[in-house]
């Protein structure tokens, strides 16, 4: 039986050993007592960081979100065609309109020409375009309330494709309308108008009248003159794309053409063609109109022989 005074000594040693330390410890446990609570502190300062980084970047999700806006095709063109200014969207010459319902855009290429274009470009609707002029690239915003720029680029001679291509880089929340216009420098109409001229050809009759102009706007050309009785020749040529009908009578020759007949165009083998009419002494009248595929892409001279 184990003797009480050990019993006593044991249970005194396992009260009293625990509590005693080496000399030297204690300043190290009150080191290590002053990281623990530095390293709490910056630990509760990151998180509060951290959750204030969070309130900025994600805001209350309960805020409402404002609806996109929304616009039908009739609409983007409607807008479109304001923004260009067309009185005449059917004749418009060279323009287009192009549409971004979330498919994205159609290339515009168009034969013309040659010589440098300026193009008025508008966008209207929501995101950012890129646009591809030729082979040069700029980017335009397409905002809510419609934005406008203008830009010149040159078709080789003597004719090429006008390439407006619109790339969306960025949608939006909503589809996006993009239309432009383009016309031939005043510089470059005159150009082509001599050279229509010049393919005419001189006459080998007596020249009574002769003239040019260069298609567009839905304009002719037309001319009248009060002449001696006998038999005239009315030539025509076009330099160009599309076609143009010649039309010519007695007195002033448009309120009921006696003849008529079309002129191709081509930009570099045009042909003549030719009405012949025979008046007495009330005039001969004539006149020009291209067809909608020729506006702002063809240049036309004319001539009245007498035979």
């Amino acid at each position: 039986m184990p003797d009480p005074i050990e019993q006593l000594f044991a249970g005194l040693r396992a009260e009293t050993l625990p509590t005693v330390r080496p000399p030297g410890t204690e300043p190290l446990r009150r080191a290590v007592r002053r990281r623990r609570a530095v390293t709490s502190a910056a630990a509760a300062v990151t998180v509060l960081t951290l959750a204030a980084l969070i309130a900025v970047i994600r805001p209350d999700s309960g805020r409402p979100v404002a609806t996109p806006p929304t616009y039908s095709g009739a609409v983007l063109t409607e807008r479109i065609t304001s923004l260009l200014k067309l009185d005449d969207p059917q004749r418009a010459g060279l323009s287009q309109i192009l549409l971004d319902t979330g498919s994205g855009m159609p290339e515009s290429r168009r034969p013309v020409l040659g010589g440098t274009y300026e193009i008025r470009m508008v966008c209207f609707g929501s995101g950012t375009l890129e646009v591809m002029l030729g082979t040069a690239v700029r980017p335009i915003l397409c905002p809510a309330d419609g934005a406008s720029w203008t830009a010149a680029t040159v078709v080789p001679e003597p004719g090429g494709p006008l390439t407006v291509r619109p790339i969306p880089r960025d949608g939006g929340p909503g589809p996006a309308g993009f239309g432009y216009v383009a016309d031939l420098t005043q510089a470059d109409k005159t150009r082509w108008q001599e050279a229509a001229t010049e393919a005419l050809g001189p006459t080998r009759d007596e020249a009574v009248a002769s003239g040019s102009f260069f298609a567009s706007d839905g304009g002719e050309g037309y001319d009248h003159r009060t002449v001696g009785a006998g038999r005239y020749r009315v030539r025509a040529i076009c330099l160009g794309f599309g076609t143009a009908r010649i039309f010519a009578g007695l007195g002033n020759g448009e309120q009921s053409p006696e003849k008529q007949t079309t002129v191709q165009c081509s930009p570099d083998t045009p042909r003549t063609a030719s009405l012949i009419i025979s008046a007495s002494t009330e005039g001969v009248g004539y006149y020009v109109e291209p067809s909608s595929d020729a506006d702002h892409r063809a240049a036309v001279a004319t001539v009245l022989e007498r035979l």
